[in-house]
């Protein structure tokens, strides 16, 4: 037998040698470089995917509800047109979607929404909404949209919505401007969304302020309809 063969197999046997070692960790390395911000922009991109399929879900809810009782209400602080719609029987639960602040353990609750004859109606109970995303009522106003939190949008980049309309719009609360800007070139396209996450967006159904320099985050309004 030849014993310079032998004594090569069972140093072998032995396990990896160190370049080995360093071979393998360096393969992984760069695996993870190039695999893993892969990963985490799928995840990001699929949030905002269910983003749009749930804004998309609200605006069928409240076309269903114009169809039936006509003029939707205003919201107040502690108000929000979703509760209304799961009030009404259009929705199973109130919106929430996984960008953007988050709600806790228990939803903030907000104002209750009751049917009298014929036209709903809130009362002042519950906690103020600001915090939560959520959909909202408001009288339309000239202010810029990426300012207008909600009351205005340029729905063709330029226009202004007629003055006295009642604007129906979903709200995220702190998503990044990477997100926001993701939501815009989903519903909007390139020609009315912002080139840069970092600048605000007044054109479309998506408007934005500029993301805050320090925390990166905004507020997102999506319009849905007015009347």
């Amino acid at each position: 037998m030849n014993t310079h063969v032998l004594a090569h197999s069972r140093r072998r046997s032995g396990g990896f040698t160190l370049i080995e070692m360093i071979g393998v960790l360096a393969i992984i390395a760069i695996l993870a470089v190039i695999v893993v911000p892969k990963v985490f922009s799928t995840i990001a991109g699929s949030r905002v995917t269910g983003a749009v399929a749930s804004i998309n879900s609200m605006r069928s809810a409240l076309t269903e509800f114009s169809g039936r009782f006509g003029t939707v209400p205003l919201t107040t602080a502690n108000s929000r047109i979703d509760d209304l719609l799961v009030a009404a029987g259009m929705l199973e639960n109130r919106f929430v979607v996984k960008i953007g602040a988050q709600p806790g353990t228990a939803l903030v609750a907000g104002a209750n929404w009751a049917n009298v004859g014929g036209a709903w109606q809130t009362n002042s109970a519950g906690s103020s909404q600001a915090g939560e995303s959520r959909i909202i009522c408001l009288t339309s106003t000239n202010t810029a949209p990426s300012t207008a939190a909600g009351a205005n949008f340029r729905l063709n980049g330029t226009a202004n919505l007629p003055a006295g309309s009642r604007v129906v719009s979903v709200v995220i609360v702190n998503v990044t401007g990477a997100e926001a800007r993701d939501l815009s070139l989903r519903i909007d396209g390139d020609s009315l969304s912002q080139v840069a996450a970092t600048t605000a967006d007044n054109a479309g159904k998506v408007a934005y302020a500029a993301p805050n320099a320090t925390t990166g985050l905004t507020t997102a309004y999506i319009y849905l309809a007015h009347q």
